[in-house]
């Protein structure tokens, strides 16, 4: 079959590329390897900022059948038990109202569903169980994918994107992958028991571990809340090899702010596991050629945006190659504006995860900062709001926030 965009991989930045580009008058083939719906490791949480790309993407009604829980802020306990809170709504335009109230939290089997529906309403051609074998570029540039086994024939298309996450098939046979120094392993499980749970997202930091707790429903419906727990595979990779649950339960009650709360705990789903969490991408397009997504490279999950960066680089990533198709120009040249665009919108946040990555890891730091953010709100919800999307990264990197954060 020939078609103008072969997407591989159908979470949410795939299926809102190919929203965006079917809308556009394309004919987009989407394919995975999963059958919808389906579980994946991931803390579930969506900023602020990431509900309003949802509802450019036509999919509200869907959205709203899943029923998110809302967030209204987070709660971050450092290592030696201080804590600090900030508040979505605390954030204000000129004009004295709340950016945004609320982030999402919402089990990613419903979302990824709910934006794959959203992508065949759009007219994508979206094909599940469909496992990606031999890739051939032909002689004008396009290419063509072969699945693996005889279920069905090959998809010819004019540009690929490669939206297969963070272990990118795509990106990894083209030599665009580089692993970082950085080994960290996501432990992921549904759990109902932890009191104390409510309106608010939490973060625990100790031991140079993290989890996040994030309530999917009200306590009055049950108190479902993921828990998702980053760990350094050096050190804690044997341990849990083998046992990823039996490990996570022993693990959060080293965390002070915990202990105490987990009395009543259940496992609802089995523990997840993903390894090495950190990747880099050389770059991000070529000829006949965009990355979307995690397939773009990832660095650490504490800030939690991933969610937002699949579908705001989907955005950038339809902005590019709408024209580019319209003018047959898929050159490396002409689809590099991607890679600029990307840079521009994610790398100050980028620095940010540097930095919060740096306090994980040395626990005094991490303390001193919670001290500060303990004791000036307004810095404490500027944080959230940079990490929930809605404030530019500059609101936290300039000169006179970071020396009040630090001394």
């Amino acid at each position: 079959m020939r078609y103008d965009v072969a997407i591989v991989g159908a979470g949410p930045a795939g299926a809102a590329t190919a929203i965006h580009l079917a809308r556009g008058g394309q004919h987009v083939a989407l394919v995975d390897r999963a059958t919808f719906p389906r579980d994946k490791p991931c803390a579930e949480y969506l900023s602020p900022a990431a509900e309003p790309l949802l509802a450019q993407l036509g999919i509200g009604d869907l959205l709203d059948a899943a029923r998110p829980h809302r967030l209204r802020g987070f709660r971050i306990f450092a290592p030696n038990g201080r804590t600090f809170q900030g508040d979505f709504a605390a954030t204000r335009a000129p004009d004295g109202a709340s950016l945004f109230e609320t982030g999402l939290v919402i089990p990613r089997s419903r979302l990824d569903a709910a934006i794959l529906m959203g992508a065949r309403r759009a007219g994508a051609e979206a094909r599940e169980g469909w496992r990606l074998g031999q890739m051939e570029r032909l002689d004008d540039g396009d290419w063509r994918l072969h699945p693996v086994g005889a279920a069905s024939e090959p998809i010819e298309a004019r540009l690929l994107v490669a939206a297969d996450g963070l272990h990118s098939t795509v990106a990894r046979r083209l030599g665009l992958h580089v692993v970082s120094h950085m080994r960290k392993i996501a432990l992921v499980a549904h759990m109902r028991g932890i009191a104390g749970v409510g309106a608010y997202g939490e973060m625990h930091v100790a031991g140079r571990r993290y989890v996040g707790v994030a309530p999917l429903e009200p306590p009055e419906r049950g108190g479902l809340c993921n828990v998702a727990m980053v760990v350094d595979e050096a050190r804690d990779g044997r341990s849990l090899a083998g046992k990823p649950e039996a490990f996570l339960l022993d693990a959060l009650q080293t965390f002070p702010a915990l202990r105490g709360r987990l009395d009543s705990l259940v496992v609802e789903r089995h523990t997840l596991a993903v390894s090495r969490l950190s990747v880099r991408a050389r770059r991000l397009s070529d000829a006949h050629l965009l990355l979307v997504g995690d397939a773009t490279g990832y660095y650490d999950p504490f800030t939690g945006e991933g969610i937002y960066r699949a579908l705001f680089g989907a955005g950038l990533a339809s902005e590019v190659a709408l024209p580019a198709l319209a003018a047959n120009d898929l050159s490396a040249a002409r689809l590099a504006a991607y890679d600029r665009a990307h840079q521009r919108a994610f790398r100050g946040k980028r620095l940010i995860e540097q930095i919060i990555q740096t306090a994980v890891q040395y626990p005094p730091l991490m303390d001193h900062i919670a001290r500060t953010l303990g004791r000036h709100k307004a810095m404490a919800d500027t944080i959230v709001a940079v990490t929930g999307d809605f404030l530019p990264a500059s609101a936290v990197l300039r000169p006179g926030y970071l020396l009040r954060l630090v001394v």
